[in-house]
Protein backbone atom coordinates (compact mmCIF):
# COMPACT_ATOMS: atom_id res chain seq x y z
CA UNK A 1 0.00 0.00 0.00
CA UNK A 2 2.42 2.21 1.04
CA UNK A 3 4.70 1.76 -2.28
CA UNK A 4 1.45 2.27 -4.48
CA UNK A 5 0.82 5.35 -2.70
CA UNK A 6 4.58 7.04 -2.84
CA UNK A 7 5.82 5.45 -5.78
CA UNK A 8 3.30 4.47 -8.59
CA UNK A 9 4.41 7.33 -10.46
CA UNK A 10 8.32 6.19 -10.54
CA UNK A 11 7.37 2.73 -11.86
CA UNK A 12 5.41 4.04 -14.39
CA UNK A 13 2.29 2.91 -13.11
CA UNK A 14 -0.88 4.93 -14.07
CA UNK A 15 -4.29 5.49 -12.83
CA UNK A 16 -3.44 5.35 -9.61
CA UNK A 17 -4.91 8.21 -6.74
CA UNK A 18 -3.19 7.53 -3.94
CA UNK A 19 -6.48 9.64 -2.18
CA UNK A 20 -8.66 7.14 -2.84
CA UNK A 21 -6.44 4.17 -1.66
CA UNK A 22 -7.58 2.88 1.68
CA UNK A 23 -7.55 -0.24 4.14
CA UNK A 24 -9.08 -2.68 5.65
CA UNK A 25 -7.91 -3.39 8.75
CA UNK A 26 -10.94 -5.61 10.35
CA UNK A 27 -9.58 -7.65 6.51
CA UNK A 28 -6.03 -7.67 7.74
CA UNK A 29 -6.39 -8.35 11.33
CA UNK A 30 -8.52 -11.24 10.18
CA UNK A 31 -5.95 -12.56 7.79
CA UNK A 32 -3.62 -12.20 10.62
CA UNK A 33 -6.07 -14.18 13.15
CA UNK A 34 -6.42 -17.09 10.33
CA UNK A 35 -2.27 -17.41 9.99
CA UNK A 36 -1.44 -17.22 13.64
CA UNK A 37 -4.36 -20.22 14.16
CA UNK A 38 -2.89 -22.30 11.56
CA UNK A 39 0.61 -21.78 13.57
CA UNK A 40 -0.99 -22.92 16.48
CA UNK A 41 -2.94 -25.86 15.65
CA UNK A 42 0.64 -27.08 13.92
CA UNK A 43 2.22 -27.15 17.68
CA UNK A 44 -0.52 -28.87 18.90
CA UNK A 45 -0.81 -31.40 16.29
CA UNK A 46 2.97 -31.74 16.77
CA UNK A 47 2.28 -32.07 20.55
CA UNK A 48 -0.48 -34.60 19.70
CA UNK A 49 1.54 -36.78 17.52
CA UNK A 50 4.08 -37.54 20.30
CA UNK A 51 2.95 -40.03 22.60
CA UNK A 52 5.54 -38.70 25.71
CA UNK A 53 3.88 -35.87 26.12
CA UNK A 54 0.63 -35.02 28.45
CA UNK A 55 -0.43 -31.64 27.30
CA UNK A 56 -2.71 -29.90 29.58
CA UNK A 57 -3.94 -26.52 30.24
CA UNK A 58 -4.83 -24.20 33.06
CA UNK A 59 -4.07 -21.88 35.40
CA UNK A 60 -0.45 -23.38 37.01
CA UNK A 61 0.67 -22.36 40.28
CA UNK A 62 3.92 -23.95 42.58
CA UNK A 63 3.01 -25.06 45.81
CA UNK A 64 6.37 -26.33 46.36
CA UNK A 65 9.55 -26.99 44.39
CA UNK A 66 8.18 -30.43 42.60
CA UNK A 67 4.52 -29.70 42.76
CA UNK A 68 2.67 -27.85 40.38
CA UNK A 69 -1.09 -27.17 40.59
CA UNK A 70 -3.09 -26.58 37.52
CA UNK A 71 -6.80 -25.18 38.19
CA UNK A 72 -6.51 -27.69 41.38
CA UNK A 73 -5.20 -30.71 40.28
CA UNK A 74 -1.37 -31.22 41.57
CA UNK A 75 0.75 -32.34 38.91
CA UNK A 76 4.17 -33.91 40.64
CA UNK A 77 7.84 -33.34 38.70
CA UNK A 78 11.51 -33.93 40.02
CA UNK A 79 12.28 -30.86 37.03
CA UNK A 80 10.49 -28.49 35.81
CA UNK A 81 11.32 -25.83 32.92
CA UNK A 82 9.63 -22.57 32.97
CA UNK A 83 8.78 -20.83 29.57
CA UNK A 84 6.54 -18.66 30.77
CA UNK A 85 7.72 -15.18 28.47
CA UNK A 86 7.24 -11.99 29.33
CA UNK A 87 4.45 -9.68 29.42
CA UNK A 88 3.45 -5.56 29.26
CA UNK A 89 5.39 -3.79 31.55
CA UNK A 90 3.12 -1.10 33.01
CA UNK A 91 5.14 1.90 34.27
CA UNK A 92 3.81 3.89 37.57
CA UNK A 93 1.84 7.09 35.32
CA UNK A 94 -0.99 8.77 36.90
CA UNK A 95 -4.18 8.55 35.58
CA UNK A 96 -3.43 5.82 33.26
CA UNK A 97 -5.28 2.76 34.18
CA UNK A 98 -8.18 5.54 34.64
CA UNK A 99 -7.33 6.90 30.60
CA UNK A 100 -7.41 3.35 29.34
CA UNK A 101 -4.80 1.99 26.75
CA UNK A 102 -3.91 -1.03 25.05
CA UNK A 103 -0.60 -2.98 25.04
CA UNK A 104 0.44 -4.52 21.64
CA UNK A 105 -1.13 -7.60 21.49
CA UNK A 106 -4.69 -5.69 21.85
CA UNK A 107 -3.13 -3.44 19.40
CA UNK A 108 -3.55 -6.33 16.76
CA UNK A 109 -7.24 -7.01 17.74
CA UNK A 110 -8.26 -4.14 16.72
CA UNK A 111 -11.42 -4.23 14.34
CA UNK A 112 -11.80 -0.86 13.58
CA UNK A 113 -9.03 2.05 12.86
CA UNK A 114 -8.30 4.54 15.28
CA UNK A 115 -8.18 8.15 14.36
CA UNK A 116 -5.32 8.74 16.64
CA UNK A 117 -2.36 6.67 18.46
CA UNK A 118 -0.26 7.97 21.37
CA UNK A 119 2.54 5.35 21.90
CA UNK A 120 4.85 5.40 24.94
CA UNK A 121 7.98 3.45 24.65
CA UNK A 122 10.50 4.03 21.48
CA UNK A 123 11.74 0.42 21.51
CA UNK A 124 11.15 -2.05 19.36
CA UNK A 125 7.12 -2.26 19.91
CA UNK A 126 6.88 1.23 19.70
CA UNK A 127 8.43 2.24 16.94
CA UNK A 128 7.07 -1.06 14.61
CA UNK A 129 3.72 0.30 15.50
CA UNK A 130 4.46 3.51 14.91
CA UNK A 131 4.96 2.81 11.59
CA UNK A 132 2.08 0.03 10.80
CA UNK A 133 -0.22 2.27 12.02
CA UNK A 134 0.89 5.19 10.38
CA UNK A 135 0.86 3.62 7.60
CA UNK A 136 -2.89 2.46 7.79
CA UNK A 137 -3.59 5.60 7.97
CA UNK A 138 -3.64 6.90 12.08
CA UNK A 139 -2.35 9.89 13.08
CA UNK A 140 0.65 9.10 15.39
CA UNK A 141 2.58 10.45 18.02
CA UNK A 142 5.42 8.35 19.24
CA UNK A 143 6.51 9.56 22.62
CA UNK A 144 10.57 8.04 23.63
CA UNK A 145 11.72 8.49 27.39
CA UNK A 146 15.53 7.48 26.23
CA UNK A 147 17.52 10.46 23.76
CA UNK A 148 16.82 8.92 20.70
CA UNK A 149 14.72 5.86 19.50
CA UNK A 150 15.94 2.61 20.04
CA UNK A 151 18.78 3.39 22.17
CA UNK A 152 20.62 0.36 22.41
CA UNK A 153 21.30 0.57 18.18
CA UNK A 154 23.98 2.38 16.59
CA UNK A 155 23.09 5.89 16.60
CA UNK A 156 23.88 6.50 13.17
CA UNK A 157 21.34 4.07 11.85
CA UNK A 158 18.44 4.74 14.85
CA UNK A 159 18.81 8.61 14.09
CA UNK A 160 18.09 7.55 10.17
CA UNK A 161 15.12 5.61 10.86
CA UNK A 162 13.32 7.92 13.56
CA UNK A 163 14.47 10.89 10.89
CA UNK A 164 12.72 7.97 8.14
CA UNK A 165 9.39 7.73 10.41
CA UNK A 166 9.16 12.17 11.08
CA UNK A 167 9.02 11.93 7.13
CA UNK A 168 6.42 9.76 6.57
CA UNK A 169 4.36 12.22 9.27
CA UNK A 170 4.70 10.52 12.42
CA UNK A 171 5.02 12.87 15.39
CA UNK A 172 8.50 11.36 17.20
CA UNK A 173 9.62 12.77 20.34
CA UNK A 174 12.93 11.60 22.49
CA UNK A 175 13.72 12.31 25.90
CA UNK A 176 10.17 12.57 26.55
CA UNK A 177 9.12 12.15 30.19
CA UNK A 178 5.32 10.74 30.37
CA UNK A 179 4.19 13.15 33.71
CA UNK A 180 0.39 11.61 33.79
CA UNK A 181 -2.66 10.73 31.49
CA UNK A 182 -6.76 10.84 31.24
CA UNK A 183 -9.51 11.09 29.54
CA UNK A 184 -11.24 13.62 28.25
CA UNK A 185 -14.80 13.26 26.86
CA UNK A 186 -14.21 10.69 24.22
CA UNK A 187 -10.14 11.61 23.73
CA UNK A 188 -7.47 10.64 25.56
CA UNK A 189 -4.69 12.19 26.42
CA UNK A 190 -0.88 12.28 27.50
CA UNK A 191 1.40 14.93 29.12
CA UNK A 192 4.85 14.63 28.61
CA UNK A 193 8.08 17.21 29.86
CA UNK A 194 9.74 17.84 26.51
CA UNK A 195 12.49 20.37 26.78
CA UNK A 196 11.50 21.25 30.47
CA UNK A 197 8.34 21.97 28.90
CA UNK A 198 4.94 20.18 29.71
CA UNK A 199 3.22 18.75 26.38
CA UNK A 200 -0.17 17.87 26.04
CA UNK A 201 -1.04 14.86 23.31
CA UNK A 202 -4.41 14.03 22.73
CA UNK A 203 -5.78 10.88 20.77
CA UNK A 204 -8.41 8.42 20.66
CA UNK A 205 -6.29 5.29 21.36
CA UNK A 206 -2.94 5.18 24.02
CA UNK A 207 -1.14 2.05 23.21
CA UNK A 208 2.07 1.44 25.90
CA UNK A 209 5.00 -0.20 25.07
CA UNK A 210 7.52 0.85 27.58
CA UNK A 211 8.91 -2.51 28.04
CA UNK A 212 8.61 -6.03 28.89
CA UNK A 213 8.40 -7.95 32.38
CA UNK A 214 8.47 -12.07 33.14
CA UNK A 215 5.59 -13.43 32.91
CA UNK A 216 5.57 -14.80 36.68
CA UNK A 217 2.14 -13.33 37.83
CA UNK A 218 1.37 -15.82 40.56
CA UNK A 219 3.06 -18.16 39.30
CA UNK A 220 4.27 -18.78 42.86
CA UNK A 221 8.11 -18.85 42.75
CA UNK A 222 8.48 -18.08 46.01
CA UNK A 223 7.11 -21.53 46.44
CA UNK A 224 9.48 -23.35 44.33
CA UNK A 225 12.46 -21.50 45.78
CA UNK A 226 12.81 -19.59 42.50
CA UNK A 227 14.68 -16.06 42.80
CA UNK A 228 13.76 -13.17 40.54
CA UNK A 229 16.89 -10.97 38.89
CA UNK A 230 14.74 -7.60 38.89
CA UNK A 231 11.47 -7.86 37.02
CA UNK A 232 12.83 -11.54 35.19
CA UNK A 233 14.22 -15.00 36.41
CA UNK A 234 17.40 -15.32 37.41
CA UNK A 235 19.26 -17.97 35.72
CA UNK A 236 23.02 -19.25 35.15
CA UNK A 237 24.41 -19.99 31.59
CA UNK A 238 22.88 -23.18 31.29
CA UNK A 239 19.42 -21.67 32.22
CA UNK A 240 19.12 -23.11 35.60
CA UNK A 241 17.64 -21.20 38.31
CA UNK A 242 18.36 -21.01 41.84
CA UNK A 243 16.16 -24.09 42.30
CA UNK A 244 18.53 -26.90 41.29
CA UNK A 245 15.74 -28.94 39.35
CA UNK A 246 14.22 -25.88 38.09
CA UNK A 247 15.28 -24.46 34.55
CA UNK A 248 14.16 -21.21 32.62
CA UNK A 249 14.23 -20.09 28.98
CA UNK A 250 13.36 -17.17 26.92
CA UNK A 251 11.62 -13.81 27.37
CA UNK A 252 10.90 -14.76 31.11
CA UNK A 253 15.28 -14.66 31.89
CA UNK A 254 15.42 -10.80 30.19
CA UNK A 255 17.86 -10.22 27.72
CA UNK A 256 17.11 -11.04 24.39
CA UNK A 257 13.67 -10.46 24.07
CA UNK A 258 12.98 -12.66 20.84
CA UNK A 259 11.27 -15.71 19.98
CA UNK A 260 14.31 -17.09 18.24
CA UNK A 261 16.45 -16.85 21.45
CA UNK A 262 13.69 -18.88 22.83
CA UNK A 263 13.77 -21.39 20.49
CA UNK A 264 17.94 -21.62 20.87
CA UNK A 265 17.49 -21.91 24.62
CA UNK A 266 14.85 -24.56 24.74
CA UNK A 267 16.92 -27.66 23.51
CA UNK A 268 19.66 -26.49 26.07
CA UNK A 269 17.02 -26.26 28.58
CA UNK A 270 15.62 -29.87 28.35
CA UNK A 271 18.93 -31.31 27.89
CA UNK A 272 20.72 -29.77 30.64
CA UNK A 273 17.16 -30.64 32.64
CA UNK A 274 17.01 -34.29 31.10
CA UNK A 275 20.73 -35.22 31.09
CA UNK A 276 22.32 -33.01 32.65
CA UNK A 277 24.77 -32.38 30.22
CA UNK A 278 25.48 -28.97 31.23
CA UNK A 279 25.60 -27.08 28.63
CA UNK A 280 26.13 -23.67 28.33
CA UNK A 281 24.06 -20.63 26.27
CA UNK A 282 26.03 -18.75 23.90
CA UNK A 283 24.76 -15.69 22.97
CA UNK A 284 27.70 -13.90 21.00
CA UNK A 285 25.81 -13.67 17.59
CA UNK A 286 22.15 -13.65 18.44
CA UNK A 287 20.38 -11.30 15.71
CA UNK A 288 17.82 -8.43 16.55
CA UNK A 289 15.47 -6.65 14.00
CA UNK A 290 12.97 -3.85 14.14
CA UNK A 291 10.64 -4.72 11.41
CA UNK A 292 9.88 -1.21 9.55
CA UNK A 293 10.64 0.00 6.43
CA UNK A 294 13.48 -0.52 6.19
CA UNK A 295 14.39 -2.62 8.83
CA UNK A 296 16.69 -1.94 11.06
CA UNK A 297 18.77 -5.21 12.11
CA UNK A 298 21.81 -5.86 14.26
CA UNK A 299 23.92 -8.58 15.68
CA UNK A 300 26.75 -8.37 18.23
CA UNK A 301 28.10 -5.26 19.29
CA UNK A 302 27.94 -1.69 18.49
CA UNK A 303 30.91 0.45 18.77
CA UNK A 304 30.15 1.89 21.60
CA UNK A 305 29.79 -1.37 23.40
CA UNK A 306 32.70 -2.55 21.46
CA UNK A 307 34.99 0.25 22.98
CA UNK A 308 33.74 -0.10 26.35
CA UNK A 309 34.30 -3.51 26.48
CA UNK A 310 37.71 -2.73 25.88
CA UNK A 311 38.65 -3.35 22.32
CA UNK A 312 40.80 -1.77 19.81
CA UNK A 313 38.16 -1.29 17.16
CA UNK A 314 37.40 -0.35 13.34
CA UNK A 315 34.39 0.04 11.64
CA UNK A 316 33.13 0.27 8.29
CA UNK A 317 30.44 2.12 6.58
CA UNK A 318 28.84 0.71 3.41
CA UNK A 319 25.37 2.97 2.04
CA UNK A 320 22.55 1.50 0.53
CA UNK A 321 22.46 4.50 -2.36
CA UNK A 322 25.38 3.44 -3.84
CA UNK A 323 24.02 -0.04 -4.62
CA UNK A 324 22.64 -0.50 -8.00
CA UNK A 325 20.05 -3.27 -6.77
CA UNK A 326 18.73 -0.38 -4.34
CA UNK A 327 18.67 2.16 -6.67
CA UNK A 328 17.00 -0.24 -9.09
CA UNK A 329 14.44 -0.86 -6.73
CA UNK A 330 14.34 2.76 -5.50
CA UNK A 331 14.88 1.92 -2.18
CA UNK A 332 18.05 3.43 -1.36
CA UNK A 333 17.34 4.29 2.55
CA UNK A 334 19.89 3.27 4.73
CA UNK A 335 23.19 1.91 5.06
CA UNK A 336 25.31 -1.03 6.94
CA UNK A 337 28.38 -0.86 9.67
CA UNK A 338 30.57 -3.42 10.41
CA UNK A 339 32.39 -3.03 13.96
CA UNK A 340 35.69 -5.59 14.34
CA UNK A 341 38.53 -6.17 16.67
CA UNK A 342 41.08 -3.78 15.37
CA UNK A 343 43.46 -6.85 16.87
CA UNK A 344 42.84 -9.84 15.04
CA UNK A 345 40.03 -8.71 12.61
CA UNK A 346 37.35 -10.73 14.50
CA UNK A 347 33.88 -9.52 13.80
CA UNK A 348 32.71 -7.88 16.44
CA UNK A 349 29.09 -6.56 15.44
CA UNK A 350 27.03 -5.93 12.03
CA UNK A 351 24.29 -3.33 12.21
CA UNK A 352 22.20 -3.09 8.94
CA UNK A 353 19.61 -0.21 8.34
CA UNK A 354 18.02 -0.80 4.80
CA UNK A 355 15.20 -2.99 2.82
CA UNK A 356 15.60 -6.61 3.82
CA UNK A 357 18.21 -6.00 7.12
CA UNK A 358 16.34 -8.45 8.88
CA UNK A 359 17.19 -11.51 6.15
CA UNK A 360 20.50 -9.29 5.18
CA UNK A 361 21.75 -9.57 8.95
CA UNK A 362 22.07 -13.36 8.77
CA UNK A 363 24.73 -12.91 6.35
CA UNK A 364 27.09 -11.29 9.20
CA UNK A 365 25.61 -13.92 11.71
CA UNK A 366 27.18 -16.90 9.99
CA UNK A 367 30.29 -15.22 9.85
CA UNK A 368 30.11 -14.13 13.33
CA UNK A 369 29.27 -17.93 14.84
CA UNK A 370 31.99 -19.77 11.91
CA UNK A 371 35.70 -18.40 11.83
CA UNK A 372 34.47 -14.93 12.89
CA UNK A 373 36.91 -12.85 10.63
CA UNK A 374 36.61 -9.82 8.67
CA UNK A 375 37.72 -12.23 5.57
CA UNK A 376 35.05 -14.68 5.81
CA UNK A 377 32.96 -11.14 4.01
CA UNK A 378 35.07 -9.78 2.20
CA UNK A 379 36.60 -12.25 0.06
CA UNK A 380 33.60 -13.83 -0.58
CA UNK A 381 31.60 -13.54 -3.83
CA UNK A 382 28.45 -12.05 -3.96
CA UNK A 383 25.78 -11.90 -6.78
CA UNK A 384 25.43 -8.78 -8.34
CA UNK A 385 23.63 -7.13 -8.61
CA UNK A 386 22.02 -7.57 -4.44
CA UNK A 387 21.30 -5.82 -1.92
CA UNK A 388 23.96 -8.04 0.02
CA UNK A 389 27.08 -6.45 -1.88
CA UNK A 390 26.42 -3.41 1.02
CA UNK A 391 27.57 -5.95 3.10
CA UNK A 392 30.69 -6.45 1.79
CA UNK A 393 31.30 -2.93 1.16
CA UNK A 394 31.20 -2.28 4.37
CA UNK A 395 33.40 -5.48 5.43
CA UNK A 396 35.62 -4.08 3.20
CA UNK A 397 35.76 -0.40 5.04
CA UNK A 398 36.49 -1.88 8.04
CA UNK A 399 39.39 -3.15 6.94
Amino acid sequence: MHLVKEKADLYGVRGVDPEEITFNLAAAIARKDKIVQGIIEGIYKGLDRNKNITFITGKAEFTSPVDVRVDGKVITAEKTILAVGSRTFIPNIPGLDEAGYISNNEALQLRELPESMVIIGGGYIGVEFAQMYSRFGTKVTLLGRASRLMKKEEPELSNSLAQILSQEGINVFTSAEVLRAGKDGYKRFVIANIENKERRFESEVILLAAGRIAHVDDLGLEKAGVEMDGVFIKGNNQLQTSADNIWTLGDANGGYLFTHRATYDGPIAALNAVNNVGKEVNYWAVPRAVFTEPALASVGMTEKDAKEAGYDVRTGMAFFKHSGRAKAIAQTEGAAKIVVNAANDEILGGHILGLRADDLIHEVVVAMQGEGKLESLTKSIHIHPTLSEVIKDASKDAR
